[in-house]
């Protein structure tokens, strides 16, 4: 009885979500023709947004080191608004990092796990004159 419970509930906290939250995506095929190879490329894009956040990821199967993922935030307090955000980079299952974006080249970085770059902005909006503060960091090339 116990475990029939567990499941209902779960499966209303997912239908819960399914209606909450906001999913579209696309996917995206190419066959290039060159002089010396032909050369094939797959990209699916998942966009999931929900209340004040939104996470993209895109993710080539044959190329996964261009693989890229981005979560934003987005919050207010009256008139000051907030937006933050973070790209960062997930290892492939067995390896580490792709070798373009290596430990050196991120913010942060744990096992299997980069931040490339993240950013703050603050917005106080006072009448007609808005004032904006943005914070952005990003590793030395």
């Amino acid at each position: 009885m116990r475990k029939a419970w567990i499941s209902c509930g779960v499966l209303l906290l997912a239908g819960a979500m399914a209606v909450a939250v906001d999913l579209s995506g696309e996917w995206a095929s190419q066959l290039t023709f060159g002089s010396a190879a032909v050369s094939a490329r797959t990209t699916f894009t998942l966009h999931l947004a929900g209340s004040g956040w939104q996470l993209t990821s895109s993710w080539n199967p044959f190329l996964p080191e261009v693989s890229s993922h981005t979560l934003v935030l987005r919050g207010g307090l009256g008139a000051l608004t907030w937006t933050a955000g973070a790209s960062f980079d997930l290892a492939p299952r067995g390896g580490g990092l792709p070798l373009s974006r290596a430990h050196g080249q991120a913010l942060w970085a744990a096992e299997g796990f980069a931040v490339r770059s993240g950013f703050v902005s603050f917005d106080l909006v006072l009448g007609n004159l808005t004032l904006r503060l943005t914070l952005h960091g990003a590793p030395a090339e």
